[in-house]
């Protein structure tokens, strides 16, 4: 009406320019915040919240405070008790010891004349982990026993003439379980030496040994154990009832261990020699790496077995825990991974557990039992694995 002045109109005028170029740095921000989302979640890969939110938990958690905590009969308190909360398990989450490796950052020196300057802890030493490269999961179990299904007569299809009836046919699959057995380590400490050089200077190579001094005996376990209590059934032994390999009766020469792969291929679980890994034992891959392919005293070339499969086949190496030679005959363990699917399994129940804290403590010293509890390795797909064995002198 007679009240809408210039001056009205001039401030209003104003104020639709301000709203205006408010609304543009808005649907700015906004289009900044997705693209931000997006290469968050880019970074991030394929993991859903509660992922980020578990690993996130993994790397506050420290191993010295569920011991600390034990130790004085209290139960884990902070990020260690949310990662017990979030893993379902009164022990320690065995995912405890799967954390990104720790960012490296520059620290500032102790005077020294104050306190002690510890250099780092040397770790003891172990042989590399050999049981994810044969393709072995670990699934976690609960409670109870562990049991998995694998089919092992399929339903039938066929091609039919008009009218004619298909035969019903019927598919079977055979369970197979496993009980959890358990493998322990033991740590002692004394409250001095914590006190001495401080709790925090542990955490690494505590969780460092521990975890090495574990995977060293569950990998052990699961190439080598024989089935007999206490041990787990290993790779060996189960692949030994389904064909155990006659005795080789000549040392093999290059051709020899080229045929240990080729004859692996069998178009269902290896279509190419890509798709053929195998894993010897030490003398078998020393004699490997020195067999050259030389016929009649005829030099046919400078290379060696072991560089000629590393450049043709799926894997070819060793490791300690694959067993000794037996009267000079060593085994090798085929892996055939030409498929995307899971071939064996290792249960695991989850966690590792802590007792006995009190046995020395009049003398204030802490012994930590660490339980973790395995089941024997099932071979879901057997035909994903062989057995070769080597005349190796």
């Amino acid at each position: 009406g007679d009240d809408y002045s210039e001056a009205i109109q001039t401030e209003e005028t104003a104020l639709q320019g301000e709203y205006t170029t408010l609304e543009r740095r808005h649907r700015s921000a906004i289009i900044a915040e997705d693209s931000d989302l997006e290469a968050r979640k880019a970074e991030a890969g394929d993991m859903d919240g509660e992922q980020r939110e578990r690993i996130e938990l993994r790397s506050k958690a420290r191993l010295t405070e569920y011991l600390t905590a034990h130790a004085r009969g209290r139960l884990a308190a902070g990020a260690e008790a949310e990662l017990q909360a979030a893993a379902g398990v009164s022990g320690i989450p065995i995912e405890l010891w799967d954390v990104p490796a720790p960012e490296l950052r520059a620290v500032t020196g102790a005077p020294a004349t104050v306190g002690v300057n510890l250099d780092p802890i040397r770790p003891a030493v172990f042989a590399s982990s050999i049981a994810p490269r044969l393709g072995i999961d670990m699934p976690r179990v609960s409670s109870g026993t562990y049991a998995t299904a694998t089919i092992t007569t399929s339903t039938t299809a066929a091609a039919k003439a008009k009218s004619a009836a298909i035969e019903a046919t019927a598919g079977e699959f055979t369970v197979t379980t496993a009980t959890p057995k358990r493998v322990s380590a033991r740590l002692e400490l004394t409250l001095e030496d914590i006190a001495a050089v401080g709790a925090q200077n542990f955490e690494s190579i505590l969780r460092q040994n521990l975890s090495l001094a574990l995977s060293d005996a569950l990998d052990n376990q699961a190439i080598n154990g024989d089935g007999t209590a206490p041990n787990l059934r290993g790779m060996v032994k189960a692949l030994e009832a389904v064909a155990d390999p006659a005795d080789p009766t000549a040392v093999p020469d290059f051709d020899a261990f080229v045929a240990a792969f080729v004859d692996s291929i069998d178009g269902l679980w290896a279509s190419t020699v890509r798709d053929v890994a195998m894993v010897a034992g030490v003398a078998t891959y020393r004699l490997a790496a020195k067999t050259f392919r030389d016929i009649a005293s005829a030099d046919l070339g400078a290379i060696t077995f072991a560089d000629y499969a590393a450049a043709h086949f799926g894997g070819w190496w060793t490791n300690k825990r694959m067993p000794a030679a037996a009267s000079n005959i060593q085994r090798g363990i085929v892996y055939r991974k030409g498929r995307s699917m899971r071939t064996a399994v290792c249960p695991h129940w989850g966690e590792v557990s802590i007792d006995d804290v009190y046995t020395g403590s009049a003398k204030a010293e802490r012994y930590f039992t660490m339980h973790v509890l395995l089941g024997d390795v099932i071979l879901v797909q057997p035909d994903a694995y062989a057995l070769r064995e080597f005349k190796v002198a």
